[in-house]
């Protein structure tokens, strides 16, 4: 029989600040000692810290009713959204679709819908330095289809593929790769994740952290 593969359901479409909190708070539940989930991304400290961030715009807008308020509440929340989204992509690769999986890290599914086929690797990817130390910006362009991206680092040899470590799981096209060491070089590549499996892997973009 034929395995069902199934998709991590974010709930995101109209969800409401208080809602979101909560869907946020039950992941960090489950997911705290977690084997399948040894190494969450974001981490489980990030969605923590963010879900209280909002928590407390939301309260201090329903006291003040200000514009700064508003605006803090409004960034809090899209914050809190990418967090999650970037979490959905790390359980979703991580259980491979596995239903049981999925659900033990706090998340509701969907069976996939017919697989567009094998995705095509992301392209354009480009690694730009940054002006703040040890900082370089990762861009490149979206696939269709994709659940997630799965950035790669390479601070070694880009031939060695012991020297490829995955850097993080995200829905995002761009992103901030921080921490790095001043002078040396860094190299990087996406795959993206879809209902049927991983794409090939991207061409390989590097730069060298100021």
């Amino acid at each position: 029989m034929k395995k069902v593969y199934y998709v991590v359901k974010l709930g995101h479409t109209r969800v409401t600040f208080e809602a979101l909190s909560g869907m946020t708070r039950t992941n960090v539940t489950k997911l705290t000692g977690n084997a399948a989930f040894a190494t969450p991304i974001p981490t489980l400290a990030a969605l923590t810290a963010a879900a209280d961030r909002l928590d407390t715009a939301v309260d201090a807008y329903e006291f003040s009713r200000s514009r700064l308020d508003k605006q803090e509440r409004d960034f809090a929340f899209a914050e809190l959204k990418g967090l999650r989204q970037d979490l959905g992509g790390y359980v979703q690769t991580v259980s491979n679709g596995d239903a049981e999986l999925i659900t033990s890290a706090g998340f509701e599914m969907d069976a996939a819908r017919k697989p567009l086929g094998l995705l095509e690797a992301p392209v354009d990817v480009r690694a730009t330095v940054r002006k703040y130390p040890g900082s370089v910006e990762v861009r490149f362009k979206g696939v269709r289809g994709r659940l997630a991206y799965q950035v790669y680092i390479c601070a070694g040899d880009p031939l060695v593929a012991a020297d490829w470590k995955l850097h993080t799981v995200t829905g995002k096209v761009r992103l901030i790769v921080d921490g790095l060491d001043s002078g040396k070089t860094y190299f990087f590549r996406v795959e993206a994740l879809g209902a049927a499996g991983v794409s090939p892997v991207s061409d390989i973009a590097s730069a060298k952290a100021a």
